[in-house]
């Protein structure tokens, strides 16, 4: 695969500012409905497809396992703190919460913030080093490389059984669909192609 994120100062700088986007993307979809066919909040909040497939080709595409496992923590870390900030402001703003002032709401959930970003944040660290292993020219790393795919796949295909039953989530069903099309193209490519010239 090619490496496109190394271990230096730029790339991890760039790695910072695709999850600030990435987290800035579930506050967008955070303030849709989701409860109707699209249910657009939804995909913010409870689907996974984009952020395996994100965090899959972060890691796969990075030059060594150490920075594989530093951009998967940075990504996910920065995602989750902005959506968990975001989420605590709306409901200061909404009257929600005791505080009287920002500097006050802050202070004090500060450490519920962290709570909320860094044990994922060190689960995808460790999950990015086992993952990283999918760039060697082996069955263990073609079998790495396909799990992410696998994950996609079976909540694609649950998604797509709640749109038919519920008649809802459909626009996470359709992005789960692109995201494993995609995957597998890169795998397709990158991976199988590639390994056995």
């Amino acid at each position: 695969m090619k490496i496109i994120f190394k271990d230096n100062i730029r790339s991890y700088l760039l790695i910072f500012l695709l999850s600030i986007i990435a987290g800035l993307s579930v506050v967008f979809f955070c303030e849709f409905p989701n409860n109707d066919l699209w249910a657009f909040s939804y995909w913010s909040s409870e689907t996974f497809g984009f952020w395996m497939f994100s965090t899959s080709l972060i890691v796969l595409l990075s030059e060594k396992r150490k920075t594989a496992t530093i951009n998967s923590t940075i990504y996910i870390f920065i995602m989750f703190l902005i959506t968990t900030v975001y989420k605590s402001f709306r409901l200061y703003l909404n009257g929600y919460t005791p505080f009287n002032s920002f500097i006050d709401l802050s202070l004090n959930s500060l450490y519920g913030w962290l709570l909320y970003s860094v044990p994922p944040a060190i689960i995808c660290g460790i999950l990015g080093a086992i993952l990283w292993s999918g760039r060697k020219n082996n069955i263990y790393g073609k079998m790495l490389c396909i799990l992410p795919a696998i994950f996609i796949l079976l909540e694609t295909i649950l998604l797509f059984y709640s749109v038919f039953i519920s008649h809802t989530k459909l626009f996470s069903a359709i992005t789960d669909l692109i995201w494993f099309i995609l995957y597998i193209i890169l795998l397709k490519k990158e991976v199988f192609i590639k390994k056995n010239k």
